[in-house]
């Protein structure tokens, strides 16, 4: 059925019309919305599309490196750092990103992988009670 109601929404959606969908299925709204409005405590507290909400989450990076990764701690923009040998996995600001690549270059990366934020993100870090 959930296959059928996105084909239905897509359909009314290539006709022009608008369609308001109130749900709590993150994954759905990723899918089928072009523009969000979250909405705490009866109040539209942010709106704009999916793109334009995403500057509000951070992005998890993981990075290991030949040498000691301690020092991208003190980047700014990186949140919640955490070192287990040469490894390190933390947040970053998605307006760092170019300073997180460039310092990491610096340390002979062996492994990097960036996890950009997703609507449940935004959802989880802002607007929790």
């Amino acid at each position: 059925m959930e296959a059928v109601f996105q084909a239905e929404v897509e359909k009314i959606k290539q006709d022009g019309k608008a369609v308001i969908l109130s749900s709590h299925i993150l994954s759905e709204v990723e899918r089928l919305a072009d523009t969000i409005a979250i909405i705490r405590q009866g109040k539209v507290v942010e709106t704009g599309t999916l793109a334009e909400l995403q500057h509000l989450t951070r992005s998890t990076i993981t990075v290991e490196t030949k040498e000691n990764v301690a020092p991208l701690a003190n980047l700014s923009g990186i949140h919640d750092f955490v070192q287990k040998d040469n490894q390190a996995t933390f947040s970053a600001d998605n307006e760092v990103m170019n300073e997180v690549l460039a310092a990491a270059s610096k340390l002979d990366v062996v492994k990097f992988e960036s996890v950009p934020p997703t609507l449940e993100d935004l959802f989880m870090r802002h607007y929790e009670s």
